[in-house]
């Protein structure tokens, strides 16, 4: 249903659904990254400025709208997570993709997803991908070090298995969320924005066809705003840096996955705050009616 945006943008491959865990690997050469926290108003500002600057990356015409689920693992002393601020964060994730064909349609899961080893500093950043079936990710799980055995240190395979092999390694939390993805053809430079950001108990590997949305009582709480990520390597457009020149970028340690484990700790309710991705707007109906997670 859906193909590999990302990881044709950070190795060059492409995969079919089911292919081999092995067969699609790479490190995201877009290697910095910038953040921004935006009202509703200023996405719509933010849509209306990028018109024909950028492209829409839409993988399934027939199911535009699409979702991201992703997995955080982590010790039980909590190791990435309180990383020190003079240390890149880890993070270590599942990532599975939904789709539908309207906002108002229930999404399902397509069939491929990913692990990845992402680590930042600052605006720099690094990630392993591995593109793997639900069986293939479920597989890797139950046994790392048997699913890598024979794979060369330097491969995907072999850097992400060894740290799920790491001892108490574990599924924590999991987010739910509509992604916008948009690329622009002049520069090497991946836009994601991120809606109805919703942080739930971690949630298993689901196969393709299955209904994606989280049920109520796994959602612990809601993130208001959108978020707007601005994956680059190089320099930015002039005409994209002056448009993100206006918005309020987001708090150096910014991050989904501390949020929602500091809400998974609280069992803080904010199901009042969810924001959803419906709206009656239609410049922006217009906009997210056409897209596609990456």
């Amino acid at each position: 249903m859906i193909r590999e945006a990302e990881a044709a943008g950070a190795g060059g491959c492409t995969v079919a659904a089911g292919a081999p865990s092995s067969s699609c690997s790479g490190e995201d050469p877009l290697t910095h990254e910038l953040r921004f926290l935006l009202t509703r108003g200023e996405t719509i500002r933010f849509l209306d400025a990028l018109d024909g600057r950028t492209q829409v990356a839409t993988y399934d015409p027939e199911h535009p709208v699409s979702y991201t689920r992703t997995t955080y693992f982590d010790t039980a002393d909590s190791a990435y997570l309180t990383s020190s601020v003079d240390e890149p964060a880890r993070r270590l994730r599942v990532r599975q993709y939904a789709a539908a064909a309207t906002p108002d349609e229930p999404p399902v899961f397509s069939g491929v997803g990913f692990i990845e080893l992402k680590q930042h500093l600052g605006a720099s950043r690094s990630k392993v991908r591995l593109a793997a079936s639900a069986d293939e990710i479920a597989r890797l799980l139950k046994d790392p070090r048997a699913a890598v055995a024979g794979a060369p240190d330097d491969q995907p395979l072999a850097v992400v298995g060894r740290e799920l092999a790491i001892p108490t390694m574990a599924p924590r939390l999991s987010t739910w969320y509509r992604r916008v993805h948009l690329i622009t053809p002049e520069a090497p430079v991946r836009l994601t924005l991120d809606e109805g950001l919703q942080f739930c108990r971690p949630q298993p590997v689901t196969c393709a066809g299955v209904p994606a949305t989280p049920a109520q009582r796994d959602v612990v709480a809601a993130f208001p705003s959108r978020i707007l990520e601005v994956k680059h390597a190089g320099t930015l457009p002039p005409w994209l840096e002056r448009l993100l020149a206006g918005f309020q970028p987001a708090p150096a340690h910014f991050s989904k996955f501390r949020l929602g484990m500091q809400a998974l700790t609280q069992e803080h309710d904010w199901e009042e705050q969810v924001t959803v991705p419906h709206t009656s707007s239609p410049r922006l109906s217009r906009h997210l009616s056409t897209i596609v997670a990456a």
